[in-house]
């Protein structure tokens, strides 16, 4: 009887540990933090973005199919902060807004416009076997959709109507923006590093009130865990 039971309880082990070499575990890739470089495809005449124009994101992923798969299904939530170092100020007249290159003789320190969004991402997540170092390559690709809660100009230089005076300003509720938005998104990368990117899909502005924004993203991604 009591080799019986060694005989099961062996077989039982044998089939647990193969059930467990079977099964694969990949990164949850569950908190990510991304920087990316801005540009405005279609700027305006004469309006030129800054290479040092940044974005910041913040997402919070989950797996919602395929957990210990090679191919999964993620989504969640996120928050992006655009920053637009460029060379010319917005302003509203008779009901359209434009932005009009500033002066060249104009001494200024900064200007830039701001979007703040709420986004909800999806991805389709492709994963390869975990290597010896127990990393994997990855690609993502996705779309995201969001809402903008926030839009500001921010001023820092000589007043362009006195150069005489200095102006530091905020301007909040940049006229005739889009409050959502949307587009796709891409990422390849191994480990915890991966290159990403987001080309906009839709217009931050509304058409026919304001120049066309389409937004190009292009940047890193780092999955804390």
């Amino acid at each position: 009887m009591r080799i019986f039971f060694f005989v099961i309880i062996l077989l039982a082990s044998n089939a647990l540990r193969a059930q467990e070499e079977e099964t694969q575990y990949f990164d949850k890739d569950q908190l990510g933090l991304e920087i990316f470089s801005n540009q405005w495809l279609n700027a305006p005449d004469g309006v030129t973005i800054s290479p040092y124009s940044l974005a910041f994101n913040v997402q919070m992923m989950y797996t919602l199919i395929g957990k210990n798969s090679h191919i999964a299904l993620a989504g969640g939530f996120g928050f992006m902060a655009e920053n637009y170092q460029i060379d010319a100020l917005p302003e509203k007249s008779d009901g359209i807004l434009t932005f009009n290159p500033i002066n060249s003789d104009l001494n200024y320190k900064s200007n830039k416009i701001r979007f703040n969004t709420f986004e909800v991402p999806l991805e389709i997540r492709i994963r390869t076997n975990k290597n010896s170092r127990n990393k994997t390559w990855k690609l993502y690709l996705g779309a995201k959709g969001g809402y903008l809660f926030q839009s500001m100009h921010k001023y820092n230089g000589a007043n362009p109507e006195n150069q005489k005076e200095h102006l530091k300003q905020k301007t909040f509720n940049i006229p005739y923006t889009e409050a959502w938005s949307y587009g796709v998104t891409a990422r390849i990368g191994y480990g915890q590093f991966l290159i990403s990117g987001y080309y906009a899909l839709s217009n931050r502005f509304q058409t026919d009130r304001a120049p066309e924004l389409f937004p190009l993203h292009i940047g890193v991604t780092f999955f804390i865990y």
